[in-house]
């Protein structure tokens, strides 16, 4: 039975829109999310002069999901601000991992499991609760989580991840979708029925 919602709400967001794209205005609140894990071994990239910066925050409102195209931060808790182009009544997300063939031995430690979807407030702050949910690693990269259905809409939409599949030194992240709706103001759908 869950499968088979699971399977309904991935179909869905394949046909509505994606908030959280780049390309289309949505950006990261740096201040309010996790620190950029840097590993250790970007000193010596550095000694070579070798191209091997860590991937940024935005790196997660874009569609490439590639091995190793994916952002980190340190330790198995971190967070996320996502701030959208528009105010949306948010309905479902979509986080994306690797796939098995991809991932190097099948492991996914380094993949989010256990984690919260909030809205923030633009003016207060304030967090209202929109989920949680676990991220499993048996099932497929792409997977879909309905929210809780709140009658109003937010700007930004804030992800902390509590947990991962065991990795200590870090978590990846490789695409946060954001599905929802524009909602209309009431006074703006009752003059068009009017004008009908």
């Amino acid at each position: 039975m869950r499968d088979t919602v699971s399977m309904n709400f991935r179909k869905r967001s394949k046909e509505v829109l994606d908030w959280s794209l780049k390309s289309t205005g949505a950006t990261i609140d740096l201040q309010r999310s996790s620190k950029t894990y840097i590993w250790d071994g970007i000193l010596s990239c550095r000694l070579f002069w070798l191209p091997c910066t860590p991937n940024p925050p935005d790196t997660i409102l874009q569609p490439d999901v590639s091995l190793g195209n994916c952002w980190a931060f340190q330790g198995a808790q971190g967070q996320v601000v996502i701030r959208l182009p528009a105010k949306i009544q948010a309905t479902m997300v979509t986080i994306h991992h690797t796939s098995k063939t991809d991932s190097e031995l099948g492991k996914f430690s380094s993949a989010p499991r256990d984690f919260t979807v909030s809205g923030v407030d633009e003016e207060t702050e304030a967090e209202i609760l929109l989920g949680t949910f676990t991220y499993a690693v048996q099932k497929k990269p792409a997977q879909t989580f309905p929210l809780q259905e709140i009658p109003r809409t937010f700007q930004f939409i804030k992800l902390v991840i509590q947990s991962n599949w065991g990795n200590p030194e870090y978590t990846c992240i490789y695409r946060v979708q954001v599905h929802g709706k524009v909602q209309v103001p009431e006074d703006m759908s009752s003059a068009s029925k009017n004008k009908k």
